[in-house]
């Protein structure tokens, strides 16, 4: 039985069958609910994920190719998932129905939901998934009717894929902040898939497109923002109204979102730089006391704790 590791790439050679293998960080164990029966595969994993308290917490995620005798039956699923087929064929059963499975096929599962993925021996599979937890994560997957069970063929199967290639490649990068970066990420990657909501109404499209100038707003000037009320200027829409779409599509606050990002951002300076715990608070411009105390509620450390477990 193979063994897999943490930001690893097997190759499978069709000469001679041989197998590369690049290895980053070794992991002790394969998780049991991960499967076997694939040719190739490229993985991360950001811990066991038991009772995550993050709104939204990202356990793990890759791709992967399948084997010719590639079957998956199981009756749960300790976390809530996404999948998403980049190419091949095969065949899904979930929520009682049979779905034929190609480019651009996505279904989600989770605790209580039986399921079966099998790959067409002839072409096989090529896939995505995330695994996923915490108390906002159903909700998210709601907004973009992928409830557990669900599974629908996308139109932008392209963006959904450069959107988990980023994801797994961050992912595998050993830092403190990955967790962060990749909730961040699965947040695009839904509203990628929102994208396409050809079932939607034309409210219900007007809502996601003022909520996704919102983020992108916050997404590319965080570190001129300072208020919630700027964003909502900036998008012409008024902070109430604002709010209320964050909370429909399963965000945090807008001010809770502009300061994740801001912290994400504060993470990233510690972990590529020199640059002291003032001097990264002044680039935010904020006060040093502020600057920790806010570090420290997102991160669950304080500055100089994460630069120490660092080694900054």
């Amino acid at each position: 039985m193979a063994v897999f590791f943490a930001g690893m790439t097997i190759l499978d050679l069709e000469c001679g069958h041989r197998h590369l293998w690049r290895v980053s960080k070794p992991m002790p164990e394969e998780p049991p609910y991960i499967s076997r029966q694939v040719r190739e595969a490229t993985r991360f994993y950001l811990g066991s994920g038991s009772a995550p308290a993050r709104d939204l917490t990202v356990i793990c995620g890759g791709w992967e190719r399948t084997t010719p005798d590639y079957v998956i039956r199981r009756d749960t699923f300790p976390w809530l998932a996404f999948e998403f087929v980049a190419g091949g064929r095969g065949s899904l059963v979930i929520g009682g129905r049979q779905h034929a499975l190609g480019r651009g096929s996505c279904f989600a599962y989770g605790p209580g939901v039986p399921h079966r993925i099998e790959s067409d021996p002839r072409r096989l599979l090529s896939k995505y998934y995330v695994n996923f937890g915490g108390r906002e994560a159903a909700n998210l997957l709601s907004a973009v009717m992928m409830s557990p069970g669900q599974s629908r063929v996308v139109d932008n199967p392209g963006e959904i894929e450069a959107a988990l290639d980023v994801m797994i490649a961050d992912g595998g990068r050993p830092r403190p902040q990955a967790p962060m970066i990749a909730e961040l990420q699965l947040h695009v990657l839904l509203l990628k898939l929102g994208d396409e909501g050809a079932a939607e109404d034309a409210a219900d499209r007007r809502s996601r497109q003022t909520l996704r100038a919102c983020l992108s707003h916050i997404d590319s000037h965080f570190l001129e923002l300072i208020t919630a009320e700027q964003v909502a200027a900036a998008c012409h829409v008024s902070p109430s109204h604002m709010a209320r779409l964050f909370s429909r599509f399963g965000y945090a606050p807008p001010y809770e979102y502009l300061v994740r990002r801001k912290m994400v951002h504060a993470a990233e300076l510690f972990d590529s730089g020199y640059l002291l715990v003032r001097e990264v608070a002044e680039r935010l411009d904020m006060d040093p006391f502020q600057f920790s105390r806010v570090f420290k509620r997102v991160h669950g450390l304080s500055p100089s704790e994460f630069i120490r477990r660092h080694g900054g």
